[in-house]
């Protein structure tokens, strides 16, 4: 395997990895008295492994399509080979499913028996239905929470966290489809944008945020999380989301989709910011 380590670190996309230590350690505090440490050093390791290891399969699939979309990604720039971005990708599915095994059966079950598989369905044939890969990455993204609090065996304050991460997870899925419009349509990867157009694909995005903005608040409502919780949500993670809505319904008028998608990645970071605060 190639010695320099930057293209495989590339490959595992590092901003991905913080997202998901960040929702094992948010997870970690909301159970009293505090998980293992070694729990949840486990659980982070498993779940970046995973991670590093979809991400890794997904540019394995989309050589073609990142030459015109990201030609300096570590694939199509020919900084590291095919044949040692597999070899790469089977060691981290060994050791991410290795580390579950260890923390136990339910974590196994989770990461060997649904998340591995499901990542390969994902790229090999549901990445090119329309919606219903959106759906499926925003399902595994939600997932997180939940394999976290297998491992802290609770799954109960998982439930929330989960479902918001779903939503955003699926609107982002989409708006980053709608960046790598060109690329698919050139590669007759039949996402959302090529299947129904850019516009249409913008009014079902804007569409899921107006439905999603009245879900913010309700855990406060419900009194299960504090006003902390509410302020953070609705005022850093929702106003932008309301802005990005207003962007996307102007279908006339050209976005940027690539900050777009970043916003939205910034949003999921305030909104894991909030859950953590909320729970205090």
């Amino acid at each position: 395997m190639n010695l320099k380590i930057k293209p495989y670190i590339m490959l595992a996309r590092p901003a991905n990895i913080a997202l998901v230590t960040t929702v094992i350690l948010i997870t970690s505090a909301f159970y009293s008295p505090y998980p293992p440490v070694w729990k949840v050093l486990l659980s982070i390791l498993c779940v970046a492994f995973i991670t590093a290891a979809g991400n890794t399969l997904n540019d394995l699939n989309d050589i073609e399509i990142d030459r015109i979309n990201k030609p300096k990604r570590p694939l199509p720039s020919g900084t590291v080979t095919p044949e040692n971005a597999k070899r790469y990708m089977y060691l981290l599915f060994i050791f991410g499913n290795g580390f579950a095994l260890i923390l136990g059966f339910w974590n196994l079950l989770l990461s060997l028996l649904i998340v591995t598989p499901a990542l390969y369905w994902y790229a090999k044939h549901l990445r090119n239905v329309p919606l219903a890969g959106n759906v499926m990455v925003a399902f595994l993204s939600s997932l997180t929470f939940i394999f976290a609090a297998a491992a802290f065996r609770d799954l109960g304050p998982a439930y929330i966290p989960a479902l918001y991460c779903f939503m955003i997870s699926l609107i982002r899925e989409i708006v980053k489809d709608l960046e790598d419009l060109s690329g698919d349509g050139a590669n007759n990867s039949n996402t959302l944008p090529v299947a129904v157009g850019e516009a249409s694909t913008r009014v079902i995005a804007a569409i899921m945020i107006l439905f999603f903005l009245p879900m913010i608040p309700l855990p406060y409502l419900a009194g299960l999380y504090n006003k902390w919780f509410f302020f953070i949500a609705v005022f850093a993670g929702g106003v932008p989301m309301v802005v990005m809505m207003v962007r996307l319904f102007q279908v006339r008028k050209a976005v940027n989709y690539y900050q777009l998608a970043s916003v939205m990645k910034i949003i999921m970071f305030i909104g894991l910011l909030a859950l953590f605060i909320g729970r205090v």
